[in-house]
C-alpha cells in the first residue's frame, strides 16, 4: 500500500548515498562558513533585518545547478539572471547546466573535493540530504522579515522536501507523472479519452492506434532513468512503487511487468534505444500516440511541434488490475542552498525571489503547476500567452487536465533510497524482457534481487 507507513520506511531506510556514487564521499564534512549572517540560528534568527543590509551593495559570485533541460526553462533561467542583476547590480549567477540524470554524481564529486555551489533546483532532496549537501532552511523561514511560510504551500509539497524537522528545499512547482494521450490519434482508432480507465484499455486503445505506420506506445527504454520511470508512473495505478520486492507485492509486480510486455508489440522497434528527447519527437510528431510523461510536457514538446498541443490529453495513468482507481505520484520542484554557500543570507534572498509571486507564476506559467496555495490562475494563464502564443488554447486545456488530475487523483511520490542503482537494474531487465530474452517471472526475480541488494546498503 501507498499510506503512511510506506513513506516512513522509505525515510528510515535513507542512509550511506554516497557509498553509491563515491567511494569516501560520506565521510566528507560541510566546511565552516566563515562571516556574518551565512547560517541564523535560534539566537540570531533576526540578524539580517537588524543589520539593514543594502543588498544593491552586496558583491558576490552565485553558483546555481539548474537542470532545466528544455530551452523554455533555460530562457526561463537567463529572465531571472537578468531580473536579479536589476535589484543586485555587484551579484552575478552563473548557472550550472546539469541534467537531472547526472546532476547528483558531479555534485558528489565537486562537493568531496570542497567546491561548493550555492544554490540548486531539487527534487527528491533524500540523495543530496545524505550527502549532508543541503542546508536546512527552517532558521531563515523563521525569520521575522522572511516572505516564505510554511502555510503557504499546497498539501504534501513542503513534506516532501523536509527530512524530519528540517526543510532542505522551498517548493515552487507541482511536478506529477501522467499518460498523455493523442486525443485525435485515439478517436480516429474508435475510442474515447473517458474510456481509458484500466490497463486493458491502454492496450486496447494501443493496439487500433498502431496502422499506417505508426504505433499507440513510445517507451523510452535508452536510459535508465526513464526505463524506471514508466513503470513506476505505471505501477502506482497498481498500488505499487516500484521498490516494493515483498511477498505481499509480487502479484502486482508481475502484473506491471506483464503490462509492459503486453505493450511491445505496439511500439517502434527503435524505442529500445530512446530517451525522452526522442519519445518526445515521436509523440510530438504524431508517431505514437500514448507515452508516460508528466506537468512538464509542454516545456518540452513546443519548440519540436506546438501544434500538438491542441490534440494531447493528460489523465492519471489508468487503474492496473490490483487497484481500484487511477493514482498520479506527486512531488515538488524546489529550489534549496548548499551546506557549504559562503553567501548564505544573499542565497535566501535569491531563493525569496525565485519563489516570489511575481517570478513563481512565470515558472508554472512555463512548466509544471504552482506549490503556492494563493498563485493566481488567471495570471499564469495570461503570462503562458507569450510563452506559447501558437497553442495557447492547448497548453490551457493541459493546464486543467493537470490541475484535475492532481486535485483528483494525486498521491505523494514516494522517495526511494538507491533509486539511481535501481534504474539500472529494472533498465537492464526490461530490455532483456522486451526482446524476448526473459520471461516475466525471470525479469521479476532478477529485478527483486537487484533491487534487494541495493536495499541492503540501507539497512
Amino acid at each position: 500500500m501507498l499510506g503512511n507507513k510506506k513513506m516512513i520506511s522509505l525515510l528510515l531506510a535513507t542512509m550511506l548515498l554516497v557509498g553509491m556514487i563515491l567511494s569516501g564521499c560520506s565521510s566528507n564534512t560541510a566546511p565552516t562558513n566563515e562571516g556574518a549572517g551565512n547560517n541564523p540560528g535560534k539566537d540570531s534568527e533576526n540578524n539580517a533585518s537588524e543589520e539593514n543590509i543594502d543588498w544593491s551593495q552586496v558583491e558576490a559570485d552565485i553558483r546555481f545547478v539548474y537542470p532545466g533541460t528544455s530551452e523554455l526553462e533555460k530562457e526561463l533561467a537567463e529572465q531571472f539572471k537578468a531580473k536579479m542583476k536589476e535589484k543586485y547590480p555587484k551579484v552575478n549567477i552563473e548557472y550550472m547546466f546539469l541534467s537531472w540524470n547526472d546532476m547528483e554524481k558531479k555534485l558528489a564529486v565537486m562537493i568531496n573535493s570542497n567546491d561548493w555551489p550555492d544554490m540548486t533546483m531539487t527534487q527528491d532532496v533524500t540523495n543530496l540530504v545524505q550527502l549532508k549537501a543541503l542546508a536546512d532552511l527552517t532558521p531563515f523561514m523563521n525569520q521575522q522579515d522572511s516572505s516564505i511560510k510554511e502555510n503557504l504551500f499546497l498539501p504534501g509539497t513542503l513534506e516532501y522536501a523536509a527530512r524530519g524537522d528540517a526543510i532542505y528545499s522551498i517548493p515552487n512547482l507541482v511536478n506529477s507523472f501522467s499518460l498523455m494521450v493523442n486525443e485525435a490519434m485515439l478517436e480516429d482508432a474508435g475510442m474515447k479519452l473517458e474510456e481509458l480507465q484500466t490497463w486493458a484499455d491502454v492496450e486496447k486503445a494501443a493496439q487500433l492506434m498502431t496502422k499506417d505506420g505508426k504505433y499507440g506506445y513510445g517507451y523510452p527504454l535508452g536510459a535508465s532513468r526513464f526505463a524506471f520511470r514508466v513503470p513506476f508512473t505505471a505501477a502506482y495505478s497498481n498500488d505499487l512503487v516500484m521498490d516494493d520486492t515483498s511477498e505481499e507485492g509480487k502479484q502486482k509486480y508481475l502484473e506491471t511487468l506483464q503490462h509492459m510486455k503486453n505493450l511491445e508489440e505496439f511500439q517502434p522497434k527503435a524505442h529500445l534505444t530512446w530517451g525522452y528527447p526522442e519519445m518526445f519527437r515521436a509523440f510530438s510528431n504524431g508517431e505514437v500516440g500514448m507515452i508516460a510523461a508528466g506537468t512538464f510536457f509542454s516545456a518540452n514538446v513546443y519548440s519540436i511541434n506546438p501544434d500538438i498541443m491542441n490534440t494531447a490529453r493528460a489523465i492519471a495513468y489508468p487503474a492496473g488490475p490490483s487497484a481500484s482507481k487511477a493514482q498520479a505520484p506527486v512531488s515538488s520542484v524546489g529550489v534549496g542552498m548548499f551546506e557549504g554557500s559562503k553567501h548564505k543570507e544573499l542565497v535566501w534572498k535569491l531563493i525569496e525571489e525565485w519563489s516570489s509571486s511575481e517570478f513563481n507564476t512565470t515558472q508554472a506559467a512555463t512548466v509544471h503547476i504552482s506549490a503556492f496555495k494563493d498563485a493566481s490562475l488567471e495570471t499564469i494563464i495570461e503570462k503562458a500567452e507569450s510563452i506559447y502564443p501558437k497553442t495557447i488554447e492547448g497548453h490551457k486545456r493541459l493546464i486543467e487536465d493537470f490541475n484535475s488530475m492532481v486535485n483528483t487523483t494525486g498521491t505523494p511520490m514516494a522517495s526511494i533510497p538507491g533509486q539511481s542503482e535501481m534504474e539500472v537494474i529494472v533498465q537492464d531487465n526490461m530490455q532483456k524482457l522486451l526482446t524476448g530474452k526473459n520471461t516475466v517471472e525471470e525479469a521479476y526475480e532478477a529485478i527483486r534481487k537487484g533491487i534487494d541488494n541495493v536495499k541492503a546498503k540501507f539497512n
